[in-house]
């Protein structure tokens, strides 16, 4: 419920806000008013991370009346359902792609670490799992450790619901998926020399 709350009020805080000045991305056919994201944009993001994992995998994307963006398994297959009003608010705030593609990234990581088959919800420590991931999806995808968790800024609480953690557990997860991201380049960086 707190969460709820909390994200109507920012939904608000976003819709009243004054408007941020226009920002040009070439990247995934974003540019000019950031605050416009088409469905083709966070496709083409999903692809992005899923082609960074090696995997096969296919997970469908849908705009649907949801609170946010969230996982889920229906007729056997995998849906990133996202609020598209929500994923325009949340582009136009943080004025950059890399806060989407966390959620994305967290998302695909519900469905890979397999939450999205088990039952009982999310918990603290599933959302930190798919935190880990999102951090070392984005460090493959080139963000910066602070593009990565700047999200966490915006859509956290300071501190652990029944569902979800902490803030600083949450910024802390993704930390440590994108050092381990980094330090695996390193690896591989090394071993070819």
């Amino acid at each position: 419920m707190k969460q709820a709350t909390l994200l109507a009020a920012f939904i608000a805080i976003v819709s009243f806000s004054v408007a941020m000045p226009v920002i040009k991305n070439n990247q995934h056919g974003i540019s000019g008013d950031t605050s416009m994201m088409k469905y083709s944009d966070v496709r083409e993001m999903l692809q992005d991370i899923l082609d960074i994992t090696g995997l096969k995998t296919e997970i469908k994307l849908k705009e649907a009346n949801v609170l946010n963006i969230e996982a889920s398994i229906s007729h056997r297959k995998r849906y990133i359902s996202y609020n598209p009003t929500y994923i325009a608010s949340l582009n136009k705030i943080t004025r950059n792609k890399w806060a989407v593609m966390t959620l994305l990234a967290h998302e695909v990581g519900h469905h890979l670490n397999g939450h999205t088959i088990r039952k009982g919800g999310s918990t603290p420590e599933l959302e930190l799992e798919a935190d880990e991931f999102a951090g070392f999806i984005l460090q493959k995808l080139g963000a910066t450790l602070q593009e990565s968790q700047n999200v966490m800024h915006y859509i956290s609480i300071s501190k652990e619901s029944r569902t979800h953690p902490a803030k600083k557990s949450r910024l802390n997860a993704i930390e440590k998926g994108w050092t381990k991201a980094a330090g695996a380049e390193q690896i591989n960086t090394t071993a070819k020399k």
